[in-house]
């Protein structure tokens, strides 16, 4: 009789915990907000929204979900907006949304001084001409793949650079920093954070999205190292990190990949207020 009822709570148990992992984490869109003083930062306080991996699939990622997040983020009432890649799923559980209704919501950000974006790896698809790559290219979205571009915010101005996919395009920081021509200071986006170990100290902050803070998390343990995307384990998994006085901000991610469950890592909006150190 014991045994039965050990049998049956544990089922329960696990069967809540997957439905939990599957309807209610996925849907609890919270703020995370970072405040990082930086020598590197000579300019005007700025913030800055992150929107990273955002993994566009009906239903659980719906042009309708998009467009709540959207809403989040202008609330936030940011001087720029940076979108890190991987706007659509590839996972096989959901049906595939079509690029341009995909693309809608974000043309409806609102910022003082702009949004900018990279590509992330599902966005490619194994091909730098998928569907949505060439939709990203052809939005307001002001895509930079190993490009800089100079911003006036504010009464400041600032670079805004962003790298190709690390792993799927040909990812080059030095080409993409060349195009940096004054002392003006550098905001570097790239998809994959393991970027950062190539970034040069002369980059004010650098930001990037992909891990999804390991997306599926255990009790007391954390991220499983096996499944995070990265060659470097839980090095660059999540938050606001600090190596050798460089800054890395990665956001924890809005959507899914693989499959569509997130446990202990909900969908997250991130502000970063920059500001120079005193």
């Amino acid at each position: 009789m014991h045994k039965n009822m050990f049998l049956i709570f544990s089922l329960l148990l696990v069967a809540g915990v997957g439905l939990y992992a599957l309807i209610i984490e996925p849907n609890r869109l919270k703020v995370v907000e970072y405040n990082i003083e930086s020598p590197k930062w000579s300019s005007k306080p700025l913030k800055i929204a992150l929107i990273a991996d955002t993994h566009a699939i009906w239903p659980w990622m719906s042009v309708k979900h998009l467009e709540h997040i959207v809403k989040k983020v202008n609330q936030q009432d940011a001087d720029i907006i940076l979108l890190l890649g991987d706007l659509v799923a590839t996972h096989p559980f959901g049906i595939p949304i079509k690029p341009e209704k995909g693309i809608t919501p974000y043309e409806v950000l609102k910022s003082k001084c702009g949004t900018y974006s990279v590509l992330g790896n599902h966005d490619l698809d194994g091909h730098e001409d998928s569907k949505w790559a060439k939709a990203i290219r052809e939005s307001n979205l002001n895509l930079l793949e190993n490009a800089a571009t100079k911003v006036k915010c504010n009464g400041e101005t600032f670079w805004i650079t962003g790298l190709e996919e690390l792993w799927w395009q040909n990812s080059d920081v030095e080409k993409t920093l060349s195009q940096v021509t004054d002392n003006a200071p550098v905001i570097l986006m790239t998809h994959n954070p393991d970027a950062f170990v190539n970034t040069p100290q002369s980059v004010a902050l650098t930001v990037a999205g992909h891990t999804h803070r390991g997306q599926i998390r255990l009790p007391f343990w954390g991220a499983v190292e096996a499944v995070i995307p990265s060659r470097y384990g839980k090095r660059f998994l999540y938050g606001h990190i600090i190596e050798d006085g460089k800054d890395l901000v990665v956001s924890g991610g809005l959507g899914t990949t693989g499959i569509p469950l997130r446990f202990l890592a909900p969908p997250e909006v991130v502000i970063i207020n920059l500001s120079a150190a005193n």
